[in-house]
């Protein structure tokens, strides 16, 4: 089993959680119970998912944690653009959360990739992979259907 204190993915998304409690105690009051609360969920949702990910000893189950921790991130990402749109938050620090989130998604997808190669997972569509141009430069596969099929 994997010390999770020692991932650096791990380490990313407890950061990425700090600075987001931190950052969503100015928020309104109004929004304590709406933008800020979804999120703090979402975001302590990552760290959460990439340990339960790490603690399991079957693939299928880990990479379903790390895609959870993935989708997480994403909609942090959003949650962060509608913050600023709606004056919660500074353009400057959207850009560090913006930082900070693709910090936290570089590492996640190279977890993905290491986690898929060291545990020769082939998921059911049968090794059919294709590249999801959402990921930037990250060479990043996706297995056709496994997410949707599972969630």
């Amino acid at each position: 089993m994997m010390q999770i204190t020692e991932l650096e993915v791990w380490k990313a998304g407890i950061e990425l959680a700090k600075t987001t409690y931190e950052i969503t105690e100015k928020f309104p009051e109004a929004e304590k119970h709406g933008l800020a609360y979804q999120l703090r969920r979402a975001v302590s949702n990552i760290p959460a998912n990439v340990s339960a990910a790490a603690s399991r000893k079957h693939g299928k189950e880990s990479l379903r944690h790390l895609f959870r921790a993935r989708d997480m991130i994403y909609e942090v990402e959003s949650h962060f653009y509608l913050s600023n749109k709606l004056g919660f938050i500074t353009d400057d620090e959207l850009e560090t959360m913006l930082e900070n989130l693709n910090t936290s998604k570089r590492l996640l997808f190279g977890f993905i990739k290491y986690y898929k190669r060291s545990n020769s997972y082939e998921g059911r569509s049968g090794g059919r992979q294709e590249r999801r141009p959402d990921h930037d430069d990250h060479d990043v596969d996706h297995e056709i259907g496994e997410e949707e099929d599972e969630f």
